[in-house]
């Protein structure tokens, strides 16, 4: 008898006093997003499980991916203003841009993946000036190409791409910019790049 007066005293102080240990344990993840009527916009960082990466992104910058229920494959940040609220998209002449897809050529190495892609530009703007090179993202060997091309309206067009490869996920790290404004929205393509960082492939998107 004397067991189960104290068995009903103290059950319900074990509530009370669990409560807020159990609040104080289990927190709600941090949510880095927010949906506009058109945009979900990311800050702090943006992260892309079905791909397996994330970007941390420089404080104030503001990321422009789609909404949902879209396909999410990564995000554009327009230059020069990096923590714009407002819709963005590769309509405008400068931005920096993060892609995650499956490998859609027939070919299986990344050299032959990034030749695919400077074929595609030469087709595009046949006397392009293509600087290529090495460098890392995320970790993973890249190639990285640098062009330089005119535009109908006759200014000189930047592009950067650094082109990473893994289990069959082409990743890619771009800028499109005007010549004049190539060094500081080139500082800005750095940050983007250096803050690439890659997950786990446990939860693998659809092709």
């Amino acid at each position: 008898m004397k067991l189960r007066m104290l068995a009903s005293l103290l059950v319900p102080g074990l509530l009370v006093i669990g409560h807020p240990l159990w609040s104080i344990s289990i927190q709600s993840a941090p949510r880095y997003w927010t949906e506009t009527e058109t945009e979900t916009l990311w800050r702090v960082r943006y992260s892309n499980e079905d791909y397996g990466y994330l970007v941390r992104l420089a404080a104030g910058t503001i990321g422009h991916a789609t909404h949902s229920p879209n396909p999410n494959h990564g995000f554009l940040v327009p230059l020069p203003e990096v923590g714009r609220e407002l819709p963005a998209s590769t309509d405008e002449t400068r931005f920096v841009w993060v892609d995650a897809s499956y490998n859609a050529t027939d070919y299986s190495s990344l050299s032959r993946i990034a030749s695919e892609h400077i074929r595609t530009v030469d087709g595009q703007w046949p006397k392009a000036r293509v600087v290529k090179g090495l460098t890392r993202l995320g970790g993973l060997t890249a190639i990285e190409f640098k062009t330089e091309h005119p535009s109908p309206k006759g200014a000189v067009v930047v592009e950067e791409q650094a082109i990473a490869l893994r289990s069959g996920i082409v990743y890619t790290v771009g800028l499109r910019t005007a010549k004049p404004n190539r060094s500081s929205d080139e500082a800005e393509f750095r940050k983007i790049e250096n803050g690439f960082k890659l997950l786990a492939l446990n939860n693998r998107a659809v092709k």
